[in-house]
């Protein structure tokens, strides 16, 4: 008979686009409602990926990703998506973005980002939002879908996902049993 489980804490990120890098200090600071920024990915120049962003943010855009130093459970990240949104209001101006952020999480096996949009691969979650799972882990990289996004596919973002996926696997395993009262998974997927 199959049991169920609880899910292991998982690391959150933000993927942010912006055509001003001065707004992150400012969006950092409200972003710290869902706790402290761990690291920053390198800037990207996200242009060279796609222009869909460009008729209401402008050019050029910068994309970088930044992770959260806190785990928590992946249900968590639907209030993140929506709590993202209203940041995102907060700073337009005339109705238009100036700071795209998109929040998601990684586990061992996967990247997952959350998304108002559905598709045949999302998944609905609630509260309308849905679970795109961007890259999986496989033979010692995050290997991208055929539905993934061109800026999840860079080195880049190879880079940033690799670091936070071992800095999650060394926190899950100290914190798991102190913070979540469960005990370390045994679903490693390397």
């Amino acid at each position: 008979m199959a049991k169920s489980t609880i899910h292991d804490p998982v690391n959150a990120f933000v993927g942010v686009i912006t055509t001003d890098e001065s707004l992150w200090n400012p969006v950092q600071n409200v972003l710290s409602m869902w706790g402290e920024i761990d690291f920053t990915s390198e800037n990207v120049q996200f242009d060279r990926f796609t222009e869909y962003y460009a008729p209401e943010m402008g050019k050029p855009l910068i994309r970088f990703w930044a992770a959260f130093k806190k785990l928590r459970y992946p249900e968590e990240l639907v209030r993140m998506k929506w709590s993202c949104t209203g940041i995102e209001n907060t700073f337009s101006v005339d109705g238009k973005r100036r700071i795209n952020i998109d929040p998601g999480y990684l586990t061992e096996a996967k990247v997952v980002l959350m998304s108002f949009k559905d598709f045949s691969h999302r998944i609905y979650l609630t509260q309308g939002v849905y679970a795109d799972m961007q890259l999986i882990f496989r033979n010692g990289q995050y290997t991208p879908r055929e539905w993934t996004f061109a800026d999840y596919k860079s080195d880049e973002a190879q880079r940033f996902f690799l670091r936070l996926r071992n800095s999650y696997r060394e926190r899950l395993k100290m914190e798991v049993q102190t913070d979540f009262g469960a005990t370390a998974a045994g679903n490693n997927s390397d």
